[in-house]
């Protein structure tokens, strides 16, 4: 079975590509997605929940033509920190972190389970529990 960090990886390597319907495809179908609002200053973390909120946001940000890369990725167990990298993005924010995403990824049974977007890296890291 591969590791948590080998399922993240392969999910924002498909979207990475374009690859949006290979990528759902490692996520749950009951997902609980938590993102922060980029039109606040310092957002607090709004819950969505299915793999279909998800689709609609990342389909929403290829419209603006925006694209990411994965520039980290490190887990411990289930849990995965990972830093996205995505030029302009910093143009359709309040709080501006340098057009960088920092989120925790939850896995079990291969699937992404949860995805929780934080202010910096630090916060994640620390949610992940890794340094």
């Amino acid at each position: 079975m591969p590791t948590s960090e080998d399922v993240v990886a392969e999910a924002y390597g498909a979207y990475t590509r374009g690859d949006l319907a290979a990528m759902l495809k490692l996520v749950a179908t009951d997902l609980e997605w938590t993102y922060l609002d980029p039109t606040v200053d310092y957002p607090s973390p709004h819950v969505c929940h299915g793999r279909q909120e998800l689709q609609t946001a990342l389909e929403r940000q290829g419209s603006m033509g925006l694209r990411s890369r994965v520039e980290e990725i490190v887990g411990d167990g289930d849990q995965v920190l990972v830093v996205v990298h995505t030029p302009g993005a910093d143009a359709h924010r309040a709080r501006k972190t340098n057009d960088r995403n920092y989120d925790v990824v939850t896995v079990r049974d291969g699937l992404i389970v949860a995805l929780r977007a934080c202010h910096d890296r630090r916060e994640a890291a620390s949610l992940a529990g890794v340094d």
